[in-house]
């Protein structure tokens, strides 16, 4: 079971879903209207590590990285299917990030609302050991200040409190060139962490 797949394909769901909402707010027909000022981007980490032995007994769980570093490590209860583990097994651990941002149209109503989801998944009976959490945020934020000289973006969040953050992704940089003060823009924001066992 690929419990990484799965759960980094729900989370890219719920940004989809998410961003579309705010887009989709208005059920009027398409028009010939510019689509929204939006961008989209993500990124995928995975590290590896090999089983070099299993203890039944204490639970505790021999690893070697991809870089020769060594370790030992205890499985909680929370890790089912221990007995699956073998020695020569392959751990991957896998984290997500996405981020999505579309400005509002014009006259919308800033929300105050930080909507969550969060998702979680595991292995099922008689599967390698698997599992994996992940969340998405979706806020309204207001633009103050926009410096793209510097690559700066200064906001008010749903809270009122103002944030000054660089901009470092090319896409990023692209999108802030469009913004400009009192737009209103939809973020989304999720992560995702799984960590899995697999055969050799």
């Amino acid at each position: 079971m690929k419990i990484a797949a799965s759960l980094i394909t729900a989370t890219l769901l719920t940004v989809a879903c998410a961003a579309n909402g705010a887009a989709g707010s208005d059920t009027k027909p398409a028009s010939t209207a510019p689509a929204p000022h939006s961008m989209q981007r993500e990124s995928l980490e995975e590290l590896s590590a090999t089983v070099t032995s299993v203890d039944a007994k204490t639970r505790m769980i021999g690893l070697k990285a991809d870089d020769g570093s060594t370790g030992e490590y205890e499985a909680g209860p929370e890790v089912k299917n221990f007995a699956q583990i073998k020695a020569g097994d392959k751990v991957v651990i896998s984290y997500y990030q996405g981020l999505a941002a579309q400005v509002a149209p014009a006259g919308t109503v800033a929300s105050k609302d930080v909507q969550s989801v969060d998702l979680a998944t595991t292995a099922k009976a008689g599967e390698k050991p698997a599992a994996g959490i992940g969340t998405a945020l979706k806020a309204t934020v207001v633009i103050e200040k926009v410096d793209t000289k510097a690559n700066l973006v200064t906001f008010t969040r749903p809270d009122g409190t103002s944030r000054t953050l660089p901009v470092q992704s090319d896409e990023g940089k692209q999108f802030i060139k469009k913004l400009k003060k009192g737009d209103k823009v939809d973020v989304v924001y999720a992560e995702a962490v799984a960590v899995e066992v697999r055969e050799k």
